[in-house]
């Protein structure tokens, strides 16, 4: 392939979420590096999401928290960027307007219709939000998924090492502001309590960030000398390297989800609201990721696109959040022990 000289090889990528979708690019930022780009990442968020620290995917990172910062970033750089790729999170004024600034070409998912750029992709049912993420550099064939190692990341350099094996749990997930995913509590405590008393040799590591504090009461019911609660005590450095050299996640469809899976540990992940079509992992990794859901007709009744609306048209609003409610620890418990051959 012909390379592109200098400043047309720059290209910008957006990172305008949280963790989960941030991993969520990273099968598109491994095809700009077999490209050659260099690749700025542009960290927009209100969430500490950057996750490859360790990972030569992002050639350089810029760390933005307000408006009038971004458009000052791209006031001082002129069409720096042969591109500037932004997916569906990327909405605001601001957005659109500091990427027309600093890249001669802005390529971004189309949402609602609404035409905000000369390079739009249309949403195309049936493809993952990975692979509509790939979608912004390749056509929709060319786009699919079918291999888990699109998603992983490099092993990390230095891991958590604990004297017992122990499996990380994650009890509530969308910094915890999405209640059509987080399963209820004292269905954690069941399940984990069991765990605990079922398995002695093994620990159960609760993770989650400071938003997830307030469960710490809840969990401290938990009569078990092998539970240890770390809500709101790591970075995700240390999350990361806690993750790595676990048994494995048991949790939700969440950032630390996301980050086991690219660290290639087995998952089990209770999803309510959210599309596992979307957010899963199981379809291309059934052997290593498995996914529990009650089977009702109105889920999943999350998502930026497809969402199920015969119930509700907001998540936020289910009166009962039903798909949560009707799995039991027992299920989950059992799944496990299958999944993880325990």
């Amino acid at each position: 392939m012909k390379l592109l000289a200098g400043k047309k090889r720059k290209v910008a990528v957006l990172f305008p979420s949280g963790l989960g979708d941030s991993l969520l690019f990273i099968p598109l930022l491994k095809e700009l590096k077999r490209k050659d780009f260099h690749i700025t990442g542009i960290f927009y968020s209100a969430f500490d999401n950057d996750v490859f620290y360790h990972a030569p995917f992002v050639d350089k990172k810029v760390f933005i928290r307000s408006k009038a910062s971004l458009l000052l970033y791209s006031l001082g750089r002129l069409r720096h960027f042969a591109n500037y790729y932004i997916n569906h999170l990327g909405n605001g004024s601001a957005i659109q307007l500091s990427a027309r600034l600093c890249s001669r070409r802005v390529t971004r998912t189309l949402i609602n219709g609404i035409h905000t750029a000369k390079r739009q992709r249309t949403p195309v049912p049936g493809l993952s939000d990975a692979e509509q993420n790939l979608h912004l550099l390749y056509s929709t064939l060319n786009s699919k998924i079918s291999n888990i190692s699109s998603f992983l990341l490099p092993p990390l350099p230095v891991a958590e090492k604990r004297v017992k094996p122990y499996f990380i749990i994650q009890v509530s997930a969308g910094n915890n502001t999405t209640p059509f995913k987080n399963w209820p509590m004292k269905n954690w405590v069941i399940l984990i309590e069991r765990f605990c008393k079922t398995y002695p040799g093994i620990d159960f590591l609760v993770l989650g960030d400071n938003t997830e504090t307030g469960y710490i009461r809840e969990l401290e019911k938990v009569s078990c000398s092998n539970c240890h609660i770390l809500i709101g005590q790591t970075s995700i450095k240390q999350v990361m390297s806690i993750t790595q050299n676990g048994l494995g996640y048991i949790g939700l469809d969440s950032g630390i989800m996301h980050i086991a899976v690219a660290l290639q540990k087995k998952t089990l992940t209770i999803f309510g609201g959210s599309n596992e079509q979307l957010y899963g992992y199981e379809k291309i990794d059934p052997a290593n990721h498995k996914i529990v859901k009650a089977g009702i007709p109105c889920r999943p009744c999350s998502g930026w696109k497809d969402a199920n609306q015969t119930r509700v048209s907001d998540p936020m609003q289910c009166p009962d959040f039903a798909c949560l409610h009707l799995i039991s620890p027992e299920i989950v418990f059992d799944e496990a022990v299958a999944h993880f051959g325990l």
